[in-house]
């Protein structure tokens, strides 16, 4: 499938994923990228437009996991939680320390914001938790240490 260039670009900042992140793992320059997501410019090589339809997907099902675990807790506790608590990282150095997963702060964020946009549409107060504003209780959110 082919995205269209605004396709492309809404795709690249639903994932959190900038322009020097992409033409870095494309081998390109910035410009490149700029060109890709500008009409009547180069399209993106198929070989970019599935690596970033790969990431949707990843994004999308960890964001379908994260409300899969809040229905749940609806279930157990027999209404919908008054606030989620969503991880948030700061830089990458904080992600680098506390993150689970190998991978970029801002690919993780994105998920977190999505999430806390959804969940606040369904009246699910989102609250996000930095490591230095409880570290104790972010590693403990975090499943790190």
């Amino acid at each position: 499938m082919v995205l269209s260039k605004a396709q492309f670009r809404e795709t690249r900042e639903r994932c959190g994923i900038s322009q020097q992140m992409l033409a870095s793992r494309a081998g390109v320059k910035v410009l490149s990228v700029k060109r890709w997501e500008k009409p009547g410019e180069a399209e993106a090589p198929a070989d970019v437009q599935a690596w970033l339809e790969r990431m949707l997907t990843q994004h999308v099902e960890a964001v379908e996991a994260a409300l899969d675990a809040v229905d749940e807790m609806t279930e157990t506790q027999g209404h919908a939680p008054s606030h989620v608590d969503l991880l948030y990282y700061r830089s990458q150095e904080h992600y680098d320390r506390y993150g689970r997963d190998k991978g970029d702060y801002a690919i993780v964020n994105a998920r977190s914001r999505e999430i806390a946009a959804i969940l606040e549409a369904q009246g699910i107060e989102a609250r996000f938790k930095y490591p230095e504003d409880d570290e104790a209780g972010f590693q403990r959110l975090a499943n790190t240490r």
